[in-house]
């Protein structure tokens, strides 16, 4: 396994540019992912932050994944409210352009920054994210990360879409495309590191 400080170092990493991910998607007004749907939904229902959204998500979230078996960690708690300090500072750094071609290449951007960061934070075994968390606890029954993601995406979506969030082509590629994608990268991943995904862990 690899060493506590490089997997800190990359888990630090990785939980702070899953913000920037989604910030760039927010800003691309082309569809968020299915969880963001739920926080901009959140956002403009209750007239607070997307982050705030997030840091309120995530804590609906743990609740669900230690009900399931899967204890939060302290890196857990600590990696949501980094969330949503980096989505806060991405809406704030990045440009809200107009026309459809920059607006595709941030869509892009952040899709791909942001399944690497869940691919990172998971497969280090530091503290996964509230939605991983949860996945991992459906992952520990037995069940496919395929078909385990596309059902807590569809839930968030629904649950988004009631209340008015940013659904659009984005959300469509990230809700099928983040269960096959990380079925690729985080056993990839956690081979590197010599993480185990399906073995719960104590705080």
């Amino acid at each position: 396994m690899a060493s506590l400080t490089t997997r800190v170092s990359v888990y630090l990493v990785s939980i702070s540019v899953i913000g920037l991910g989604v910030a760039a998607m927010v800003e691309a007004e082309l569809g968020v992912a299915p969880n963001d749907v739920l926080n901009t939904g959140i956002s403009d229902t209750f007239g607070i932050g997307v982050g705030t959204a997030a840091w309120i998500t995530g804590v609906v979230a743990m609740a669900i994944a230690w009900a399931l078996g899967r204890r939060p960690r302290v890196a857990t708690v600590l990696g949501s409210v980094i969330v949503g300090f980096s989505i806060n500072g991405g809406l704030a750094l990045f440009p809200s352009p107009d026309a459809l071609v920059p607006r595709a290449g941030l869509l892009v951007l952040g899709l791909l920054v942001v399944w690497a960061g869940i691919t990172g934070v998971v497969a280090t075994d530091v503290g996964a994210g509230p939605l991983e968390l949860v996945m991992l606890s459906f992952m520990d029954r037995g069940m496919g990360i395929r078909w385990v993601r596309w059902g807590i995406e569809l839930t968030l979506l629904l649950l988004g879409l009631a209340l008015g969030g940013a659904a659009g082509l984005g959300t469509v590629v990230f809700a099928f495309g983040t269960g096959p994608v990380l079925a690729v990268t985080l056993p990839w991943a956690a081979t590197r590191l010599g993480t185990h995904l399906t073995q719960a862990a104590a705080i």
